[in-house]
């Protein structure tokens, strides 16, 4: 199977105790702004990568450029070694990339994960769109 990822857009994380990860706010479509440019106190951008455990990632970086910005960027923590699932053959990576108070555009959210010799995995992301004038 090939090298896969996920992203999921919210306002907040946290971690408990027993090491899940809890996503508050959670964007389920497109980001609506009020006007052409907008502040948020922050945006996490939770990326969840996959991939067989016999090609496991070497490096990984998550990138996040939103319309009108440059790109943030942060290293993904890899775990060696790997820890194994129930069957033993897929790895995960979970990764939350906090961009705080960033300013919003409308346009489209550029998110991909990097990894080693070059390589990049282009994530589904939310666009950012303006609301529509009201009478």
């Amino acid at each position: 199977m090939a090298r896969v990822a996920t992203l999921l857009v919210a306002d907040e994380v946290y971690f408990n105790l027993s090491g899940k990860t809890i996503l508050q706010g959670i964007y389920h479509a497109d980001l609506v702004i009020p006007t052409d440019e907008s502040r948020a106190p922050q945006l996490i951008f939770f990326f969840i990568a996959e991939t067989d455990q016999s090609d496991a990632f070497q490096s990984l970086i998550a990138e996040v450029t939103l319309p009108g910005s440059s790109p943030v960027s942060q290293p993904v923590q890899l775990i060696w070694p790997l820890p194994q699932t129930a069957k033993g053959t897929r790895a995960f990576y979970k990764h939350p990339l906090l961009i705080q108070n960033p300013i919003l555009r409308p346009g489209r959210i550029i998110a991909k994960l990097l990894h080693e010799g070059g390589g990049e995995i282009l994530v589904g992301a939310p666009n950012i769109l303006k609301a529509a004038a009201t009478n």
